[in-house]
């Protein structure tokens, strides 16, 4: 089961289909960006269709408007009404206050979708200042959500020990990913938060294999100093205060 945030609509069977507006999540900025612009030049931005027919709007073996069959629990709550009510940044900040695995996934994954579209409107990087402090503070101190059984989509063929820790890493890899994206929008915008746009690609390029035990020891020796040496406390201060004159 998986939720479209663009036409509101519940996915039966997310991994059959898809829109032109879809965005890849487990891509670094720009590589996603090339992915949307070629998967748009493919399939309708008006209809959720399926793979294998671009044409005809999937029924509902595929899709189901209502949203009665997310909202079994708070993180379906807050996902089923993003956008909705008050501001998207609060709802953000609901699934943040949730603190479990899929919240803080649902969190980023909307973060990134919300902080590109203020970007694209004409706005800064700093529309995603908050998400990025949330986000840095959880890696500082290390807090790392564990999956429930319920929260894996698919099975896999390895030992559900070693599902448990590519979702760790997958965790831990999206919240790198997301500081990367504020660090890509800045580029040329704030000489000081840019170095942070290749902070996901070291990462991934130090550490060589997915492993949470590997990813979190570069986090502690090496990811932590470039972020409190980008974005000390003050600095994040200084930023949301600016913002509110």
């Amino acid at each position: 089961m998986g939720y479209c945030s663009e036409h509101r609509v519940t996915l039966r069977r997310p991994d059959q289909t898809t829109c032109g507006r879809h965005v890849r999540k487990d891509l670094l900025l720009k590589s996603s960006k090339a992915f949307h612009h070629h998967h748009g030049q493919h399939f309708p931005h008006d209809k959720v269709v399926t793979f294998h027919n671009r044409a005809d709007q999937a029924d509902s073996s595929y899709i189901e408007r209502s949203t009665s069959f997310l909202r079994h629990d708070s993180v379906g709550d807050v996902v089923a009404d993003y956008g909705e009510y008050d501001s998207k940044i609060e709802s953000l900040a609901q699934l943040r206050s949730l603190s479990t695995y899929r919240s803080e996934i649902a969190m980023l994954s909307l973060g990134r979708a919300y902080t590109n579209r203020c970007v694209e409107r004409g706005g800064s990087w700093t529309s995603g200042i908050h998400l990025l402090w949330w986000t840095r503070r959880r890696l500082v101190e290390a807090e790392v959500f564990d999956p429930t059984p319920s929260d894996f989509r698919y099975s896999t063929a390895g030992s559900s020990e070693r599902q448990l820790e590519l979702a760790g890493w997958s965790l831990l890899m999206l919240r790198l990913m997301f500081i990367s994206d504020l660090g890509t929008y800045a580029e040329g915008r704030d000489a000081s938060i840019e170095p942070l746009k290749g902070i996901a690609e070291q990462a991934a390029q130090d550490t060589q294999i997915p492993s949470k035990r590997k990813l979190l020891t570069w986090i502690k020796k090496t990811g932590i100093a470039m972020l409190e040496d980008v974005l000390p406390e003050s600095r994040y201060r200084s930023i949301t205060a600016s913002l509110l004159r």
